[in-house]
């Protein structure tokens, strides 16, 4: 890696409706510790119907590196997309959320591999921040920091698969268009870069802090969202199922994964067939299914007092979070997949804790 490498790089930003976060977004991407002559920012306002495009208007009237796009009707965050990377004029594409802080140095971090002609794209980090101590806040920060362990040790071997939409870079010149509208674009971009013999690795210091406000119907339906979009988006590379070492990442961190529920619930009912037919030997598994059973009924009293159990609440949510995996196997095996899906909830406060997260720089 050469830290003094200054590439050129075109920082991607649609937005829908993000009056709430849009402001914050783009000065924490003004503030960023980069040349401003070798960045531009192309942020697309799809169709916004909120105050978005007047606060784009503002901000980018006094800072000429940002270029605002104004689409007068929503039609989905894929094929803003491709409008706004086919008016890209640099060597690196960065892709962030409006949801999103990046901090200071993550255009450095991101940007340093690329010296390495063998690396197609790089992958940043995803934190939460908020001062919630509910049980899906925990649950689902003890998700993101194991998902971060195990994309950091795919890229040591070779390629992590999987990266986190709004905080992702890649060369421009392995961009392709974005067939559909269905399609999720973060996991087209990895099959993509991977199909073109290039690396995708995995950046601790490129960090972008989410302001975390979802609850367990939002989160549920956002993970239903990802397997569904990313089994469709695989019609389109199918021979990745297959390939190499790809294949053998792809399938436990990816199908397997997306699987689980099913899998669980053959071993349950293979159990209790077992059982019933006079099989003694699988007694002791309808023990240990029964008391993960009983964890996940405690879990779900838990969420509904608001008093969150470590244990019981993280395996409520593991049950829901594979439960909306299942949903979303069916949606895309009954091709129910929606072009532009529901937003979820925004927090429009400040936060020290993710202030003080944006200060981080890689080692």
């Amino acid at each position: 890696m050469d830290e003094t490498y200054r590439p050129t790089v075109s920082i991607i930003l649609p937005a829908f409706n993000e009056e709430l976060v849009l402001r914050r977004c783009l000065d924490s991407l003004l503030n960023l510790n980069y040349p401003q002559e070798k960045i531009e920012i192309l942020c697309g306002s799809d169709g916004s119907t909120d105050r978005s495009p007047a606060i784009l208007n503002e901000i980018a009237e006094r800072n000429p590196i940002i270029r605002p796009f104004f689409f007068p009707r929503q039609r989905g965050k894929m094929l803003t997309l491709n409008d706004l990377v086919a008016q890209a004029r640099n060597e690196i594409l960065l892709f962030v959320d409006a949801d999103v802080t990046l901090n200071p140095n993550a255009v450095l971090s991101h940007v340093r591999h690329y010296v390495d002609e063998s690396v197609g794209g790089v992958a940043g980090r995803l934190t939460i921040a908020s001062e919630r101590t509910d049980g899906i806040y925990r649950s689902e920060s003890t998700f993101l920091s194991f998902e971060s362990n195990l994309r950091r040790n795919e890229a040591e071997i070779g390629s992590t698969i999987g990266l986190y939409g709004g905080n992702y870079s890649m060369r421009l010149s392995l961009w392709l268009q974005l067939p559909d509208d269905r399609v999720y674009d973060d996991f087209f971009a990895v099959l993509n870069i991977i199909n073109s013999d290039q690396r995708l690795l995995y950046e601790d210091g490129a960090v972008s802090t989410e302001l975390y406000a979802r609850d367990y119907r939002e989160e549920c339906a956002r993970k239903k969202r990802n397997a569904s979009r990313c089994l469709y988006t695989l019609r389109f590379m199918p021979s990745m199922l297959f390939r190499g070492r790809a294949a053998w990442l792809l399938w436990p961190h990816k199908i397997l994964r997306w699987a689980t529920g099913f899998l669980a619930l053959g071993v349950i009912i293979g159990s209790a067939g077992g059982y019933l037919s006079g099989q003694k030997l699988v007694f002791p598994f309808l023990v240990l299914e029964s008391i993960i059973i009983f964890l996940i009924c405690i879990g779900w009293i838990a969420r509904n007092a608001k008093r969150p159990l470590p244990l019981a609440s993280g395996m409520y949510w593991f049950f829901r979070m594979n439960l909306a995996f299942m949903m979303g196997i069916i949606e895309f095996l009954f091709s129910r997949q929606k072009p532009i899906w529901e937003q979820t909830s925004r927090f429009d406060g400040k936060s020290s804790v993710a202030i003080r997260d944006q200060e981080a720089v890689h080692p």
